[in-house]
């Protein structure tokens, strides 16, 4: 990549940030996030991971180490950029969901990371994104792999395998993970959720690799 391509990459990259960052289309779920999740990482991926929301596992960074360098070794590829199906976190509240009169308000501090109702910690529960939440946030995912025009993305859940295959026209029933479809320049890759992925999973995905080297 020619340093005139880098530079557009990361200027398209931060235009695409901040509209995430003003994104306001799932109002309800802005309330209880401090900021919406960002990709990170290589931006001259070979390899693109793809996760549904970023869970407790990915949230861990000593987790998301242990799963890049798995896969760098296994695959012999160093370039990894990771990112999010969906942006913001859906929490369950239920000290939340008694204050109708906050609908739209912030309900955590900016500097403490509480909950101004309860002047505690954010007692939310994590929960998985909607469909409706999914097709919201997916145009960000969509336009983020286009900028970074990765060789492989792997697609981590089923969840995440059905809908970024159907939103690049694939619709097959039948998605098991391990299975790799191509489109355009690149090689989708199904695998289990991130919580589940590990030695044999990255094997698994090496031998896909292997045959479309």
């Amino acid at each position: 990549m020619s340093k005139t391509t880098r530079e557009e990459n990361i200027r398209r990259i931060i235009a695409l940030e901040d509209r995430i960052y003003q994104c306001r289309r799932c109002k309800p779920l802005l309330r209880c996030i401090k900021k919406p999740s960002l990709g990170k990482g290589d931006l001259e991926p070979a390899i693109m991971l793809v996760f549904e929301f970023n869970s407790t596992f990915s949230a861990d960074i000593k987790n998301l180490i242990e799963l890049r360098n798995l896969i760098k070794k296994e695959f012999g590829i160093s370039g990894i950029y990771h990112s999010f199906m969906v942006r913001c976190q859906p929490k369950a509240c239920t000290v939340r969901d008694t204050v109708s009169c906050y609908a739209e308000n912030k309900l955590l501090d900016k500097e403490n990371n509480n909950c101004i109702l309860t002047g505690k910690a954010c007692t939310g529960i994590p929960v998985r994104p909607s469909c409706e939440e999914i097709i919201a946030c997916l145009p960000f995912l969509l336009e983020e792999i286009d900028i970074l025009s990765p060789r492989y993305i792997i697609f981590f859940g089923e969840r995440v395998s059905e809908f970024l295959l159907k939103s690049y026209g694939i619709f097959d029933y039948d998605i098991e993970p391990g299975s790799h479809f191509k489109y355009g320049n690149m090689i989708l890759l199904t695998t289990v959720c991130e919580e589940k992925f590990g030695s044999e999973e990255c094997r698994q995905l090496s031998q896909v690799l292997g045959k479309n080297l």
